[in-house]
């Protein structure tokens, strides 16, 4: 019998309470004390919820009133997330898609052979830092590279990925997997991202010591992965702990959620840098006691990165503007006046 202890719940709460373990098209799966309850939102539910980050997700607690005699109900509450890993919904519309809920560690997984990328582990690494989890880098398949090669890995790393742990996995062997399950002791709960074919369902079955996961090997053509998780999931380990299985993500747009906690977190040298500056709203152009022109004259910070930093700003921002009807009026308006004195000055040099 599962326990809310096992489940990661410390909290105290009336009623049937579970944790959402699959989630599929408004149905949902919720692991309770009692067994596995099939559960969907009530119609007042739906209406009355405005936000889309506060429709639950795999990973959340929630509170279930049970149809007499079947394991079968209804959600009539989610209870409070101490933790979600949040990113922008695949296509044009912005809205929060929560990828899991309550998760204490992100492994945040990439192959070594063609599917390495530092951009992207970039933003997983801001996403995570943005959701409160503690993030671990996994690369998996490390027995298709070369010593050389996870020395140079590993350095590329460390420039973005400071004092995070990096663990290679070999899929033919079980090595790091009992650190991994070290982590997830006391009933912690860590969910795995990354793309398709890399290896996250084996690794799962390693730290399940079971196979519980179907897998399929990534093509040796054009090194792109086959899909093999398809849903969320959420599984109890045999040795203690939970792990939150994703489907591979193609695309990683990040979620502006106000403070973005995460950019601060990822690029704290350049914020550090930015607090130095001699004026509070220094542009980083040519004023003068400008720390950022200073670091990157002396190389202490890479146009490269600042460059970075740059973009998942705007890429925020952005977003932020989107979903704000009054910020999105007030940069057109700023946009406007740029172009209505542009038009000025050049008339002027004409004359």
């Amino acid at each position: 019998m599962t326990t809310l202890t096992q489940l990661g719940f410390t909290e105290e709460a009336q009623g049937l309470i579970g944790r959402i373990s699959t989630q599929a098209k408004g149905i949902y799966r919720a692991v309770t004390e009692q067994g596995t309850y099939l559960v969907s939102l009530t119609g007042k539910y739906k209406y009355e919820v405005t936000d889309l980050a506060a429709i639950p997700a795999v990973g959340d607690f929630v509170k279930i009133e049970s149809f007499p005699g079947e394991m079968r109900g209804v959600i009539t509450d989610l209870l409070p997330r101490k933790q979600a890993f949040i990113r922008q919904a695949a296509g044009t519309e912005t809205k929060p898609q929560v990828i899991s809920a309550n998760v204490d560690y992100a492994f945040l997984a990439m192959s070594c052979n063609d599917n390495y990328n530092l951009n992207r582990m970039e933003r997983y690494l801001i996403a995570a830092w943005d959701s409160g989890a503690t993030p671990i880098i996994l690369l998996t398949k490390a027995d298709l590279v070369s010593e050389l090669d996870k020395e140079i890995m590993t350095a590329e790393l460390s420039g973005i990925a400071f004092d995070v742990p990096i663990y290679f996995m070999d899929m033919h062997t079980n090595d790091h997997i009992d650190e991994l399950r070290a982590l997830l002791q006391d009933n912690k709960t860590a969910t795995i991202l990354g793309s398709s074919g890399i290896g996250k369902s084996t690794l799962i079955n390693k730290l399940m010591g079971q196979e519980v996961m179907v897998t399929q090997s990534i093509r040796e053509s054009d090194s792109k992965g086959k899909h093999t998780t398809t849903h969320r999931e959420l599984l109890l380990l045999p040795t203690g702990g939970i792990i939150i299985d994703t489907p591979g993500m193609r695309e990683f747009q990040l979620w502006s959620t106000g403070a973005n906690a995460g950019l601060t977190a990822e690029f704290e040298d350049v914020e550090d840098l930015i607090a130095n500056c001699r004026f509070n709203d220094c542009s980083h152009t040519n004023e003068p006691g400008c720390a950022i022109n200073a670091a990157l004259e002396d190389g202490s910070l890479s146009t490269e990165r600042y460059q970075r930093y740059q973009k998942y700003q705007r890429e925020l921002a952005f977003q932020e503007r989107r979903g704000n009807e009054a910020l999105e009026r007030q940069e057109r308006d700023k946009w406007k006046k740029l172009t209505q004195m542009g038009r000025q000055n050049r008339m002027k040099k004409g004359r």
